[in-house]
């Protein structure tokens, strides 16, 4: 998976993406890593994901925010047997500065049950899982 360790399903059928970038990255780097979280997916047959973003500085610009929603997201309705859940873990430090239109907390903001998402943002992987097993 480019840039990440390659999604795998956990044992409680989740895809988990956990990046190992020691950098902060382009936007082309992070779109590839969302194309890649896509394709583990399909080839696991999984629709819960767990996308844990504490080690990056900046989350999301409004250039990635734009591709996400009008990109990525769409790509989401009916590829799978069930809708997809996207839970995006954050630190508890991000999360206090996460305020703006561009940031993750926008981005999990826009769950769209019609178009077969749902997405929210966690400080706590327990948490997050107990939400992704909904």
């Amino acid at each position: 998976m480019a840039g990440g360790r390659k999604g795998r399903r956990s044992t409680t059928g989740e895809v988990a993406n956990r990046p190992v970038w020691q950098r902060e990255i382009t936007v082309t780097e992070l779109q590839a890593g969302y194309l890649a979280v896509l394709t583990a997916a399909d080839d696991l047959g999984c629709w819960r994901w767990l996308l844990d973003l504490r080690r990056r500085n900046e989350l999301a610009t409004a250039e990635l925010t734009t591709w996400v929603n009008t990109v990525f997201f769409p790509q989401l309705a009916r590829r799978y047997a069930a809708p997809v859940r996207i839970a995006f873990l954050i630190s508890p430090l991000r999360a206090v500065q996460e305020q703006s239109d561009s940031s993750a907390a926008s981005i999990s903001a826009n769950s769209h049950p019609s178009q077969d998402y749902f997405t929210a943002l966690f400080t706590d992987e327990a948490a997050a899982y107990q939400w992704l097993a909904c």
